[in-house]
């Protein structure tokens, strides 16, 4: 009686900790401490069990019940450890036995595996608990269909919930709708729940079926049973993921216009549109200012460049992933400009530019292949469209190739994502093929995602005035690429999003679309300069950077160890909070209203320094705004500012940008992205970053 006692709190103990939104965070980790001790007390009533392991025949049932047994264990043992290295109300003196990043993501994986083998152990058990309810043949049938059915529709939340990113590491953070009642959460739980003890209590079935023991039944009913349950529960989550319909005042794709040059490039009928965003649009950017904008027809490749192309016509590849269909990535302004001439001079068109000492000339009127203007690409982008997407619904990870974990709108809904549009998604990683989503109304594919996509513009502030044709400032120090990457959160890849970078800048999620006249009547030459000052002689350094979790600064005190540099913390007035939940929403808060926070430092002489190693966490895709205080605080004129950040899969989000954007006069060298804090190849990643950035140790 004890021992099933003990079950069964640990079923109801396990159901009230998988409904986090329903208890919140202090209850949830006293009912992990409460899990613990029933886990303790389970194995010390169970103690024979051990004793028995070694003995005896293993036929087909022990052998799967002793696994299943096993597996439980060590997934609730390790959800324990890893919940107490997390603690700030049941164990608070135990934060931090582990790696904080790390324990989290494991905890919320283990966590999960328990409550799948755990249904499953019940499962398993259930036919010898139920051993003496002899139910007549009709009572079976109708038991059979009802608890199928229940069964299938515990997958479909199961499926439909994303419970199966959690268990492979897809998603490093657990998503909760707070606006569902408790008992629909506690029932979805069970139902949950109850699919994995259905299919455990089957497979007891065909094993004993199979097995020679006649119970009346064969084998292929238990199978039957669970394939139902299965199609069920597929069913609900291809229902629920269907597309809407497509509206059908979306304008169709404009058919090609005839052209001697036969590239499968798209007309783009000239128009006008309002470029920039509205002030209503959330996580809008100051550099947005909403503006009329006029342009002629242009055509554009529907496809970004491809690495089989780049390859073909540069004889290089510079590229961080490797395929033939994949855009081409890693290449610079610069690189771009020489490619848009070499496909020129291959389809016998007139090169556009003229590169030269004192920069880059545009000659408007030739017939080759260029980079799109600012204007042109955001209205090739919006197609149309006024909202933040040209979906005109929120991006989802079926839709584009993004960090889907971080769909639009997360940042402030981050607990209770039930509110979005789309549902947090997969996370990829990677690039992938080009083509690889449906286009855009006009025909262009991947406008959002998959590699940002270098502009002609020099970056600067928009005016209020209407404008024609528009070639960007005449001056500045970076250029413009648009429209987000493989590891871009979505609020950065909205249509108006500018992001910006000097003209030898090189990343992994960076790449090219190009464009060219369509029968314009513009003349004239356009130059573009990169007027940055660049520091010839010193190289005193700092290393300043921003910690929260201790990783950064780790990471620098590796540099230190390696370069001498002075070291420099930056620390707010008023800390973040201590608690990882709570500092989640400080940062996005701090963010959103792109916060300053007063330094409680300072740095005396920063005119001596001439290099900055800058660190910080990559922070909701970017820098912490405490980072923002520090760039604004000094003039970096001519310095060379080399950043350096902590990620969990991000990358440097667009951090780099957001530096760029501050700093504008400073250079801004190769940076180094260290996932969480680095390992074991710390040290050695460091040493190449500094001698990429021709830095020697002391």
């Amino acid at each position: 009686m004890i021992k099933k006692t003990v079950d069964a709190a640990m079923t109801v103990v396990l159901l009230c900790l998988m409904s986090y939104q329903v208890v919140g965070e202090v209850l949830h980790e006293w009912g992990g401490m409460a899990m613990t001790v029933l886990l303790i007390v389970h194995h010390i009533l169970n103690i024979r069990w051990y004793a028995s392991l070694f003995k005896g025949r293993y036929n087909a049932y022990r052998t799967v019940s002793t696994v299943i047994n096993v597996l439980l264990l060590v997934s609730i043992a390790l959800t324990a450890v890893c919940g107490m290295s997390m603690s700030g109300h049941a164990v608070p003196f135990l934060y931090g036995m582990l790696p904080v990043s790390f324990a989290r993501r494991f905890h919320l994986t283990m966590s999960y595996w328990a409550f799948v083998l755990m249904g499953i152990h019940l499962g398993l058990h259930l036919p010898a608990m139920t051993a003496g309810i002899k139910p007549g043949k009709t009572a079976r049938i109708a038991l059979s269909c009802v608890f199928t059915c229940i069964a299938g529709i515990g997958l479909g939340l199961f499926l439909k919930n994303g419970i199966q990113d959690y268990l492979f590491f897809r998603t490093p953070f657990a998503f909760f709708d707070f606006d569902k009642s408790a008992a629909l959460v506690f029932a979805e739980n069970l139902a949950e729940l109850f699919f994995f003890a259905f299919a455990g209590a089957n497979i007891v079935r065909i094993i004993r079926s199979s097995g020679g023991k006649k119970e009346g039944k064969s084998p292929l009913v238990p199978v039957l049973c669970i394939v139902l349950a299965v199609v069920i529960g597929a069913g609900m989550m291809i229902i629920g993921n269907r597309r809407p319909e497509a509206r059908e005042d979306v304008p169709e794709a404009p058919q090609k216009d005839p052209a001697e040059v036969s590239d499968g490039f798209i007309l783009v009928a000239g128009g006008t549109f309002l470029m920039g965003s509205p002030e209503t649009e959330n996580w809008r950017i100051d550099d947005e200012t909403r503006h009329s904008v006029t342009l002629s027809p242009f055509y554009i490749d529907p496809y970004e460049t491809t690495q089989a192309e780049y390859e073909r016509l540069t004889g290089e590849k510079p590229f961080s992933f490797a395929g033939d269909r994949l855009p081409a990535e890693s290449i610079s302004w610069l690189d771009a400009v020489r490619f848009a001439n070499a496909k020129s001079a291959d389809a016998g068109l007139t090169p556009v530019y003229t590169i030269g000492p004192d920069g880059v000339s545009w000659d408007l009127s030739a017939d080759g292949y260029r980079l799109p203007t600012e204007a042109e690409w955001e209205y090739a982008c919006r197609a149309g469209t006024t909202t933040p997407f040209n979906t005109e619904k929120s991006l989802s990870a079926a839709e584009a190739n993004f960090y889907g974990h971080y769909p639009y709108e997360i940042e402030e809904n981050y607990f209770n994502n039930s509110v979005l549009e789309a549902r947090p998604g997969e996370y990829r990683q990677k690039t992938l093929a080009v083509g690889s989503f449906e286009p855009n109304a006009l025909g262009l594919y991947d406008m959002h995602g998959n590699v940002n996509e270098w502009c002609w513009d020099l970056y600067g502030s928009y005016g209020t005035s209407a404008l024609t044709d528009p070639t960007g400032p005449l001056s500045g120090t970076r250029h413009v690429y648009r429209g987000g990457g493989w590891n871009d959160f979505a609020k950065n890849m909205r249509s108006a999003y500018r992001a910006a970078g000097q003209e030898d800048m090189k990343s992994a999620n960076l790449g090219v679309r190009l464009v060219r006249n369509a029968g314009s009547s513009r003349s004239g030459i356009v130059t573009s300069s990169e007027k940055l000052a660049r520091t010839q002689s010193g190289d005193r350094m700092l290393i300043a950077y921003f910690s929260w979790s201790g990783n950064t600064r780790g990471i620098a005190r590796e540099i230190k160890s390696q370069t001498g540099a002075d070291l420099f913390e930056i620390s707010p007035v008023h800390p973040y909070s201590s608690s990882y939940n709570t500092v989640l929403m400080e940062a996005q808060e701090d963010q959103h209203r792109q916060a300053r926070p007063e330094l409680s430092g300072h740095v005396d002489n920063m005119d001596d320094y001439d290099i900055i190693l800058l660190g910080y966490p990559n922070w909701w895709a970017s820098i912490p705004m405490p980072i923002a205080s520090f760039l604004e605080e000094y003039d970096f004129s001519g310095k060379t500012i080399i950043p350096f950040c902590s990620h969990g899969g991000g990358r440097f989000g667009q951090s780099l940008t957001a530096i760029a954007k501050l700093a504008p006069d400073a250079v801004i060298g190769e940076g180094l992205s260290v996932h969480y804090s680095g390992g074991s190849s710390l040290h050695a990643d460091v040493a190449a970053w500094l001698k990429t950035n021709g830095i020697g140790s002391d």
